[in-house]
């Protein structure tokens, strides 16, 4: 039984190496030549045709159209103006914080015309205080404080003159959107 056994084992490796032989030849015998022609058949397949990239384009602020530069099917480049919008509402509001920043610089210089006389003043009392009994030390105190407080209303304006600024900007920025830009080079599809 040992050697049946032995025997079968053989007879599977000879045969197992022997398959890589018999396909190889095998394969040998099934070649064809290549020749070139047209496809005899065509296959339709359902499908839809859907862009990469899509996008609406929607005014970030409110106004009336001016003009419009595409219409369906234009093709258009990156940052091309499609549609510009007059909003009068935001020039009057420019206007409005350019005079504001006025305003603010003009009473900035006014709080240092009064923060150099206080200056000068307390300067002199406190020259004056040097001679025993001329002057009082509460006018000096008196002086100091309204130094203080013409310093701070200087810087106090300046933040005024900042801030009036920054809304001035913002005006501006909101003006930009008045503009609606391609955000890509693309094909007009749609306008509503």
């Amino acid at each position: 039984p040992r050697a049946a056994i032995m025997i079968q084992r053989l007879l599977r490796i000879s045969l197992i190496a022997a398959l890589p032989l018999a396909a190889s030849n095998a394969l040998a015998q099934e070649t064809v030549k290549v020749v070139a022609k047209h496809a005899d058949k065509t296959l339709k397949l359902p499908g839809e045709i859907m862009p990469f990239e899509k996008v609406d384009l929607i005014a970030r602020a409110n106004g009336y159209v001016t003009k419009v530069n595409v219409d369906r099917g234009s093709i258009v480049r990156k940052g091309q103006v499609l549609i510009e919008l007059s909003a009068p509402e935001i020039a009057a509001q420019i206007a409005e914080s350019q005079s504001r920043v006025s305003v603010a610089e003009s009473q900035r210089a006014e709080a240092e015309a009064r923060a150099a006389s206080a200056q000068a003043t307390y300067d002199r009392l406190k020259t004056a205080s040097a001679t025993p009994g001329a002057i009082s030390g509460l006018e000096l105190i008196q002086a100091e404080k309204i130094l203080e407080a013409a310093k701070a209303s200087v810087k106090t304006s300046g933040e005024a003159i900042k801030s009036t600024q920054a809304a001035v900007a913002a005006q501006k920025e909101l003006e930009t959107f008045l503009k609606i830009t391609a955000p890509f080079d693309a094909v007009v599809t749609e306008r509503i």
